[in-house]
């Protein structure tokens, strides 16, 4: 257990020296998020080892990856699931936090294959939620555009 903390402590201090590397570096960057259903309609939620809430499965893109290769590699990477064919875009959002640009392309994963599981180290946890049960610590941007999906509300511009 103390190897555990200590490894989250670690990977946590590496996510703030990477914003703030980020902020000077790299003041423009692009992310993707994978809004993962399955046949139930439920979705796929992620809880991390660094920061705190349930989220969708997702992260940066790489140097010569488009934003559907990023999502698919994020995907394997997260939760060792296969994104097969080609995902829907539900929006493409602004997040101005730690005085960086970062845009976040979503995408609407239905079709993919493998069992979802987790490394224990990055991501602690993953879970399929149904959305008229969604956890109480989702964080506000993950409802936000699980609201968006549904229909209840219009897709934004902002995170």
């Amino acid at each position: 257990m103390k190897k555990l903390l200590a490894k989250s402590r670690l990977l946590r201090t590496a996510h703030l020296a990477r914003v703030g590397w980020l902020t000077v570096a790299r003041p423009l960057t692009m992310g993707v998020r994978a809004i993962i259903r399955d046949q139930d309609g439920a979705v796929l939620l992620i809880r991390h080892s660094y920061v705190a809430g349930w989220h969708f499965p997702g992260g940066g893109v790489d140097r010569g990856e488009t934003v559907h290769q990023a999502m698919a590699r994020e995907v394997r990477e997260e939760v060792g699931v296969e994104v097969t064919g080609t995902a829907r875009m539900l929006g493409l959002y602004g997040r101005f936090r730690h005085r960086s640009s970062d845009h976040v392309s979503v995408f609407v994963v239905e079709t993919w294959r493998g069992t979802p599981k987790v490394d224990g180290l990055e991501i602690v946890e993953c879970r399929f939620f149904p959305l008229e049960a969604l956890p109480d610590d989702i964080t506000p941007a993950t409802r936000r555009r699980l609201t968006e999906l549904t229909g209840g509300a219009p897709v934004t511009e902002l995170w």
